[in-house]
């Protein structure tokens, strides 16, 4: 159970497994590295897979304080530099690949390219982008959060899948955010909240993949688009069976698209939709 420290006296956790081109894969809100257990299943045996607890997630330290991107960001920038790695893939789920614009941002020369899942420049919608909750309603979840925050965390991974046969995930899932203590919970949701990337996505040069559930109920696939729009050298691909956790519920097309990604093809622009009965 390796762990690595982001500054004194503070350690992240991370796993590392498998050999060859070195991916770093971030969860989202409230989760645990543990959220990419059938991608390093599937994928180990040719790349190497490094996933990472999140400060204050899993099983790195969690201190009291203010949990923003500023501090995640700074966090996998020391494993990535104290790892080695060059020219690194770097996938975020949700917050983890609302992280990852960010640090594609701010740290470019680390990266080969960027994979994102579930996520988008901002969370709530806009004026101009009137995707999501509307940016006058969203600030409530974090109040929900504070006030109930078992409840709040069930109801919002309830709505992560859109497959109804993968309950246990999904009880996994809850489980997972349970975990987390609820003052890091607050402050990380609130700075996904506070965080919007807009007007720097179209200054990003590295290579970013939108990878989208067709059905995201959590993070409006229409974000995805709108990412899409914004960053002059993307790819799209949408996820027919999916919600917000397409790497589940379309697990063996999501991983082939990040194969395909890898090894220099283009990602379909769409796959993974259910064959019509007979």
């Amino acid at each position: 159970m390796p762990d690595i420290e982001v500054e004194p006296g503070i350690t992240m956790h991370y796993e590392d497994r498998g050999t060859g081109e070195a991916i770093v894969f971030v969860h989202g809100w409230g989760g645990s590295g543990d959220a990419w257990d059938l991608q390093v299943l599937d994928l180990a045996p040719s790349y190497r897979c490094i996933t990472v607890d999140l400060r204050g997630h899993g099983s790195s330290d969690k201190p009291w304080g203010d949990y923003n991107y500023d501090l995640f960001v700074r966090d996998l920038n020391v494993l990535v530099s104290e790892l080695g790695l060059e020219r690194v893939t770097l996938v975020g789920w949700s917050m983890g690949g609302h992280i990852a614009l960010k640090f594609a941002h701010e740290h470019p020369e680390k990266l080969a390219r960027v994979v994102i899942t579930g996520s988008g420049p901002r969370f709530s919608g806009t004026e101009d982008a009137p995707y999501g909750t509307p940016e006058g309603e969203v600030q409530g979840l974090v109040e929900a959060i504070k006030i109930a925050p078992i409840e709040t965390i069930a109801g919002l991974y309830g709505n992560n899948f859109h497959r109804t046969d993968l309950t246990a995930t999904r009880d996994w899932f809850v489980q997972t955010g349970w975990k987390v203590p609820a003052f890091v919970g607050v402050s990380s949701f609130q700075a996904l909240l506070d965080t919007d990337l807009s007007s720097a996505l179209p200054s990003v040069q590295t290579p970013v993949h939108i990878f989208s559930g067709r059905h995201d109920a959590i993070w409006d696939p229409r974000w995805s688009e709108e990412t899409h729009r914004l960053l002059p050298n993307s790819t799209l691909t949408f996820f027919e069976n999916s919600g917000h956790v397409a790497f589940i519920e379309n697990r063996s097309e999501w991983n082939a698209t990040l194969v395909d990604i890898l090894e220099g093809r283009a990602p379909a622009e769409s796959t993974g939709a259910v064959a019509p009965a007979e």
